[in-house]
């Protein structure tokens, strides 16, 4: 086609609609597994021995280092090898969660390792275990200096979130591809694919500024 057809564009909108709302699943649970991951693992950093420590170090080095797309074909073939067997969708939600724990781990140990030791020591000084002390006082604090970076990074998985068309999870990306190549149609595939993006990592940056100012208040 020489032009853009807003007849085409309205006549793939609902599929485009659909796949946008199958990545926005995938972005939720991955966001709040990942969130929840990185604290779990964040406090085995702060908290745990050496071997613990250097073992959730080594889960860092590997998010970081290696291919996002590598992780995500290596997490699809490896389950079913260990017996666990997920369809598409959840193997691409396990896949970026890991992904995006392994950001958040550092945001979450660097935030609390920039809050004043004092705090520590006057919790632990007034009958606090170590844990409480991270879980009680340390943590609420640190919350507010991870939002900016952690958002960053969460916004990088959902653009990541693209990568799950090569397992057929039927994301925005993957969907995007069909249309294209079998209704021969690309400028309008591709402008509605980068509209439903922005609003996606728009929604999450709001959602992360609003947070960010309740935190403040």
């Amino acid at each position: 086609m020489t032009g853009l057809s807003l007849d085409v564009m309205l006549d793939i909108l609902p599929k485009m609609l659909h796949a946008a709302w199958v990545t926005i699943e995938i972005c939720a649970l991955t966001i709040v597994f990942s969130v929840a991951m990185g604290f779990l693992l964040a406090t085995v950093r702060l908290l745990g021995g050496r071997v613990s420590s250097t073992a959730v170090l080594c889960f860092v080095e590997f998010t970081r280092g290696v291919p996002q797309l590598v992780q995500i074909a290596l997490i699809y073939f490896a389950l079913p090898r260990l017996g666990l067997f997920l369809n598409e969708f959840w193997t691409g939600v396990t896949a970026l969660t890991f992904i995006g724990a392994g950001y958040a781990v550092e945001i979450i140990r660097g935030a609390v390792q920039s809050l004043d030791n004092g705090q520590r020591e006057n919790a632990v000084a007034l009958g606090l275990s170590e844990r409480q002390a991270l879980f009680l006082v340390l943590y609420p604090q640190a919350i507010r200096r991870t939002l900016p970076p952690l958002t960053n990074e969460l916004a990088n998985v959902v653009k990541a979130s693209a990568l799950l068309s090569v397992i057929s999870v039927n994301e925005l990306m993957h969907v995007s591809h069909a249309i294209i190549f079998e209704e021969f149609i690309v400028y309008e595939v591709l402008i509605e694919l980068a509209v439903l993006y922005v609003v996606i990592i728009g929604c999450l940056v709001a959602l992360s500024r609003y947070l960010e100012e309740r935190a403040k208040a």
